[in-house]
């Protein structure tokens, strides 16, 4: 690819003001081409597939690959897709397991996340676990299971309160019976145990943590490619 881009037989994506040239990301056993959308691109894209065939002796597994394009015609999507031999890419999808081409905002997109908290406590016997021992569930296990998301989107008020609530009601032992006296405010089950609270996370402080986060990386990590975007 860097070759064909050298000699001007691939032409890059260019990003934002700056013109950030973007080609080829590659993570683990996933590599994902971006150039401009022409038809001279796709045939360079397939001469190196088709290249790297020979000469590894490996074959493209095209069942897994698709193609996708922003601001094309859907009739010209369809025919690169067949001309590549693999299927088309429809926006949203999930990625690494993000979803990417969604609202954020859309409690729809979260709907994966309260169902994996749910699935977890059907599976916990809530009256044979003691305090101590759902407090770190709940810290080790819950806390943990969105972290991903929040690691890239602000999370709505709903469902920061969704997932909050299932969080102290099994902190408190409830259940379809009905619910458990809480002995203290949440606010104070979230604070430190050193300022007398249970050291539970709080959601929202931890979602505002983890993207704060990228911001503090933009400092240490000026020429990475992602900071240049």
């Amino acid at each position: 690819m860097r070759e064909a881009i050298s000699k001007n037989c691939f032409r890059s994506f260019l990003v934002g003001n700056n013109k950030v040239s973007v080609d080829v990301l590659q993570y683990v056993d996933d590599t994902i081409f971006f150039g401009k959308a022409s038809m001279e691109n796709v045939k360079v894209v397939k001469v190196i597939l088709r290249s790297f065939e020979m000469v590894f002796g490996l074959r493209i597994n095209f069942s897994k690959s698709q193609f996708g394009a922003i601001g094309q015609p859907e009739d010209w999507c369809i025919s690169v897709a067949a001309y590549l031999n693999c299927a088309l890419l429809q926006l949203p999808f999930c990625y690494l397991g993000i979803p990417i081409g969604v609202n954020p905002k859309r409690k729809v997109v979260w709907e994966p996340i309260i169902r994996k908290f749910k699935a977890k406590l059907s599976k916990w016997n809530q009256r044979s676990i003691s305090m101590t021992g759902r407090i770190t569930l709940i810290n080790v296990v819950l806390t943990t299971l969105p972290l991903f998301y929040l690691s890239f989107f602000r999370a709505p008020s709903a469902v920061i309160n969704r997932l909050s609530a299932i969080q102290r009601q099994f902190l408190w032992g409830g259940n379809r019976e009905g619910k458990k006296i809480a002995w203290i405010s949440w606010s104070q089950c979230c604070a430190s145990r050193d300022m007398g609270g249970l050291g539970i996370k709080d959601i929202k402080i931890l979602n505002n943590a983890l993207l704060i986060k990228w911001k503090w990386m933009m400092f240490h990590q000026p020429d990475h490619l992602w900071n240049r975007i």
